[in-house]
């Protein structure tokens, strides 16, 4: 497994400013910027962040995981990933995406960055082995994109450590990502979660065994509590889910650096090439708000860059 742990880079942490760049295709890695922003401003770290929150999707209707082919996806990723670091200068890259953390080795900028760049695939695979050892007869279930479940990489990690391949189901949940983002406590987002998780459940050697369900898209944490109840009423009571964004935040806002700032000054900072809709950023933007006022009008003020990147280049 690639290391995910920053805690070595003493750098960062003995940086009085410092700007972190968080990415995703879509607006799913919104949780993860306001998780940091909530943890960040109590925990008073640095005396500046800047939280700046890059929407990698080309439009509305060109999405990765439309798009035909790996070659493709990561040749659109990179030229992301490249104006991120010249127009940005991020001390930290966060790839709050399931689906462009499975795209990323395969890029170019992944050879040759020097910017530090931490995916959510290792935190998300580090959360259920955790899990698996306190509880070592529970079966799981990875939910994700069709691109992550397709690329089986989380299982390939597992079954590397250990954990039989007949105890893992790897189910993905076809445009449950867009709408969520639409409305994340709709009727319509539980029905789809009812359904990918009764699939799941049937697909288990024992459908009553108690399971993990790890939430391997980030936007599905928008809707966490869904797949808690309805996992528990399918499966077993006993059953948990398991969210990678929250571990992808602990891991850079750390409670051991707690208080080396007196305050903590936090910017956000939201820009995107595709257009977001006045419906996406009321519905996640008062989801977020009462916990990250900052994300959240960012998020409804966000910055529309037509030519952020430019994918023909």
């Amino acid at each position: 497994m690639k290391d995910s742990c920053i805690k070595s880079d003493k750098d960062f942490y003995e940086k009085k400013e410092v700007r972190i760049l968080i990415t995703d295709s879509g607006l799913g890695g919104i949780s993860v910027t306001a998780g940091l922003e909530e943890k960040l401003f109590n925990l008073k770290i640095w005396d500046k962040v800047e939280l700046i929150f890059f929407n990698a999707l080309p439009s509305a209707n060109y999405r990765y995981n439309d798009l035909p082919s790996m070659e493709e996806k990561a040749r659109i990723f990179n030229i992301a990933l490249e104006k991120m670091e010249e127009k940005y200068v991020p001390d930290l890259i966060l790839i709050a995406c399931n689906t462009l953390s499975v795209v990323y080795p395969h890029t170019e900028f992944s050879k040759n960055t020097k910017t530090k760049v931490l995916g959510i695939v290792e935190f998300g695979v580090e959360q259920v082995l955790e899990e698996l050892k306190k509880n070592p007869d529970y079966d799981v279930i990875i939910t994700g994109t069709n691109t992550t479940i397709e690329s089986r990489d989380h299982e390939k990690i597992l079954t590397e450590k250990g954990i039989n391949k007949e105890r893992i189901v790897n189910q993905a949940c076809a445009g449950l990502e867009s709408e969520i983002q639409h409305n994340p406590q709709s009727d319509l987002v539980y029905g789809m979660i009812e359904l990918y998780l009764d699939e799941g459940v049937n697909r288990l050697k024992d459908k009553n065994n108690k399971t993990i369900v790890s939430l391997c898209c980030s936007h599905y944490g928008f809707s966490e509590n869904y797949f808690t109840e309805i996992i528990k009423e399918l499966n077993n009571a006993n059953s948990i889910v398991l969210n990678p964004n929250n571990r992808m935040i602990e891991e850079v806002a750390k409670e051991e650096f707690r208080n080396r700032a007196v305050t903590s000054e936090i910017k956000v900072l939201v820009v995107s090439r595709a257009e977001i809709t006045r419906e996406e950023r009321e519905s996640i933007g008062n989801f977020i708000e009462p916990y990250a006022e900052r994300t959240a009008n960012a998020l409804k003020n966000y910055g529309y860059i037509p030519d952020l990147f430019n994918i023909s280049k």
